[in-house]
């Protein structure tokens, strides 16, 4: 499913207005964006491909030695054109993944969204990216230096993570993203309180649907 697909409108609009309210009482800018997956994986289905076909082998070794060889070629070319499509599949395709490799795709997806989307670029250096990629079901919480600065020693953005997490467990991003939201606004409420004179929004509000 797509980020599109999986985030309505009206999904998107309640996020925005999440963001809106978070950034009332801080300097911080917030910006949500969410991406159908971190990476193509292309590998994981030549993996099953090759793994289809020697089953395959194997297979009719054990219960039909006597197939020509052009059988046996046959069955494992179906079998690797079968994985390969397979994989393509949301759920197998997670299954496919190991979970260094997906953590490791994700935080690489979250630093270049971070830096297309001028996150570095505010007055105070005080933006953050909350990225949830929907295929691996991770977040990642990126912050600018501005907010490393006032946060306490020790102090990290993984009660952010858990929270979003949980929501695209349950097949319900849009709430695990606005319960984030929600308390990303509450520590940077506390670190960076606003400055209403100069409080500016420099950052988009509505959650961004990135390309895989």
């Amino acid at each position: 499913m797509r980020p599109s697909q999986l985030l309505d409108p009206a999904d998107r609009q309640r996020i925005e207005a999440a963001v809106i309210e978070a950034e009332r009482a801080t300097t911080g800018e917030i910006v949500v964006a969410v991406v159908h997956a971190s990476d193509e994986y292309g590998s994981a289905g030549w993996r099953l491909g090759v793994a289809l076909a020697v089953t395959a082998f194997l297979g009719l070794a054990h219960f039909r030695p006597e197939l020509p060889l052009l059988a046996y070629l046959a069955a494992q070319g179906v079998a690797l054109l079968g994985g390969h499509a397979l994989a393509r599949l949301d759920p197998i395709r997670r299954l496919l993944l190991s979970d260094d490799l997906a953590e490791l795709r994700v935080r690489q997806r979250a630093v270049r969204a971070f830096a297309e989307n001028g996150l570095s670029r505010t007055r105070g250096r005080t933006g953050i990216l909350v990225l949830a990629s929907l295929l691996e079901r991770r977040v990642v919480v990126l912050a600018d230096e501005g907010i490393h600065r006032a946060l306490d020693p020790g102090e990290s953005w993984q009660e952010l993570v858990d929270l979003a997490v949980a929501g695209l467990r349950a097949g319900r991003p849009a709430e695990g993203l606005l319960a984030a939201v929600g308390r990303c606004g509450e520590i940077l409420a506390r670190h960076l309180p606003t400055d209403p004179p100069r409080n500016l929004d420099e950052l988009p509000n509505p959650p961004l649907v990135l390309e895989d």
